[in-house]
C-alpha cells in the first residue's frame, strides 16, 4: 500500500504519520499509489484513477472551501429557500460588489463593523476588522462581510469550533462526524473599541495567529489544565456550558 503527496501541497506530519502507522509507504512521482493527498481536485484528475485509488478531495469541493464561492452558493440557496438558509452574514465580493458595499455601508449605523478577508487564503492571513469609516480599496480577490460583533463568549474570550467531518460519498450521501472536536480561543478578552480593531489576538481565533501571543496557553492533553488553556476539547466545552 502506497501514498503520495502532491508536490504543490503542504506536507503535514499528522497526515504522513497517520498513513505510515496504517502500513502505507510514502512514494514520489509514481502512478502506483493507492492514495494521493493533494489540494482541490479537478474532474480530469480522477479520470485515469482505478478502483483501488483514492484521493482526499471530491471534484468541486472548492465550491465550499473558497470563501467567495461559498458565499455565492449560500446566497443562491438563500434566494431559493429563504430564511432557513439565512445563516451567513451579508457579504460583498470585490471588485464586482465594491460600489454596492459603499452604498450599503453609508446607510448603516455608525457602530457597524466589517471584516475583510482574502478569498483564497488561510491561517488568518490578510484579515482585517474595520469600522464604518475605514477607507476600503477596490481590491481584487477580497471580500467584506458584516462582522458578527456580539459573539458568544466564554470567560470574556471569543472562540470558534472545529467540527471534523468526513464525506465518503455524495450519491448516496454518506457523512461521518467525529464525536470530539476542537475549541479554539482568542488570547485577549473581546471588545469592539475602534482602537483595538487591529488587534488580531482579540478578534481572530486561528491557532496560527494566537500561538504567537504571549498569553497563549498550551494544552498538554493531561486534562487537568484544559479549561485554562487556549485550546479545549468538546468535552471541556460541554462542561463549561453546563
Amino acid at each position: 500500500m502506497a501514498f503520495r503527496i502532491n508536490e504543490t501541497t503542504h506536507i503535514y506530519n499528522a497526515v504522513v504519520n497517520a498513513f505510515k502507522n496504517s502500513g502505507f509507504q510514502l512514494i514520489e512521482k509514481s502512478n502506483t499509489w493507492n492514495v494521493v493527498w493533494t489540494g482541490y481536485t479537478k474532474y480530469e484528475d480522477i479520470r485515469e484513477m482505478n478502483k483501488y485509488q483514492k484521493v482526499n478531495h471530491f471534484p468541486g469541493s472548492i465550491q465550499l472551501g473558497r470563501k467567495d464561492l461559498l458565499w455565492k452558493n449560500m446566497y443562491r440557496m438563500r434566494q431559493k429557500f429563504g430564511k432557513e438558509l439565512d445563516i451567513t452574514p451579508t457579504t460583498y465580493l470585490f471588485p464586482m460588489d465594491y460600489n454596492q458595499f459603499l452604498l450599503d455601508r453609508e446607510e448603516e449605523d455608525d457602530d457597524v463593523l466589517y471584516i475583510l478577508k482574502p478569498v483564497a487564503s488561510s491561517c488568518g492571513r490578510g484579515i482585517k476588522v474595520i469600522s464604518k469609516n475605514t477607507k476600503v480599496l477596490k481590491q481584487d480577490g477580497y471580500l467584506a462581510s458584516k462582522y458578527v460583533a456580539n459573539p458568544h463568549l466564554i470567560n470574556g474570550y471569543k472562540y470558534d469550533l472545529r467540527v471534523y467531518v468526513l464525506v465518503t460519498s455524495y450519491d448516496p450521501l454518506r457523512i461521518y462526524v467525529y464525536n470530539d472536536g476542537l475549541v479554539r480561543f482568542a488570547t485577549e478578552k473581546y471588545n469592539v473599541d475602534n482602537k483595538d480593531l487591529k488587534k488580531k489576538f482579540i478578534h481572530l481565533t486561528n491557532f496560527s495567529v494566537n500561538k504567537k501571543s504571549e498569553k497563549f496557553k498550551d494544552n498538554k492533553g493531561t486534562g487537568e489544565e484544559e479549561e485554562t488553556s487556549s485550546k479545549w476539547s468538546f468535552k471541556a466545552l460541554r462542561k463549561a456550558y453546563d
